[in-house]
């Protein structure tokens, strides 16, 4: 574990301010086996990633009403369509090991000098993986970083990929993964807001199918846009 250890592990008191709910709220969910934690020393301790995990899976299954609450906490988030630039939609991933996958997802970041040091990027994010997979589910994956201090931005950000053969990204569902989702974020409170817009985004039904059908990122773009007019009609 690194030197910002004691960040990633959270109090009950914190993770309570961290999902804004009430200290007992959490008690009485851990104790259900509700929320993932460890009991230390008669304390309660929780670990940051693993917590964001378990949010991201909830999210998937969260009402519409739930999403809009964490993404209006703050400042506002733009639609997808406006954070996933053109240069960092990627139509062409080509399969092989988790690492050859993230080295091509973090290309762009590196172009456009949003990271400079692409290894230690990398490895963070393998590191991340290795805690576990972020290959969700529905043949998605949301590889994410845990030092958002290496993200040289002050305004969150997508990178996509698509892998049309699809690969082996050690989804917890054992299938094979097709989309990538890079968030890029400045903060911890951000990166969840952002991916309750993914959820959202995910919630669109047939979205992986119509991903891997266009040929082109103009096209990958529009259906980004539609998408997104489609969430903010049915809100």
């Amino acid at each position: 574990m690194d030197s910002n250890a004691t960040d990633e592990i959270l109090t009950l008191s914190e993770i309570a301010t961290y999902l804004k709910v009430s200290e007992k709220t959490i008690l009485r969910m851990v104790q259900a086996g509700d929320i993932p934690g460890a009991k230390i020393s008669n304390q309660w301790r929780f670990m940051r990633d693993i917590i964001e995990d378990w949010l991201t899976e909830r999210m998937l299954t969260a009402s519409k009403d739930d999403l809009i609450r964490v993404i209006n906490t703050g400042k506002t988030i733009y639609p997808l369509s406006k954070l996933v630039a053109r240069e960092r939609i990627l139509i062409d991933i080509k399969p092989g090991s988790r690492e050859d996958v993230l080295n091509q997802l973090v290309l762009p970041l590196v172009r456009e000098n949003i990271i400079t040091d692409s290894t230690a990027f990398v490895a963070d994010l393998i590191e991340r993986e290795n805690v576990i997979s972020t290959a969700i589910a529905r043949n998605v994956a949301i590889p994410h970083a845990q030092d958002f201090a290496a993200i040289n931005m002050k305004t969150p950000s997508l990178v996509l990929g698509i892998c049309r053969d699809g690969t082996d990204f050690n989804a917890l569902d054992g299938e094979l993964t097709h989309i990538f989702i890079l968030p890029c974020t400045p903060s911890h409170t951000t990166h969840l807001r952002l991916m309750a817009k993914i959820s959202l985004l995910l919630r669109n039904k047939n979205i992986v199918e119509k991903m891997l059908k266009v040929a082109t990122v103009d096209e990958i773009h529009e259906l980004l846009i539609k998408t997104d007019i489609e969430i903010i009609t049915h809100l």
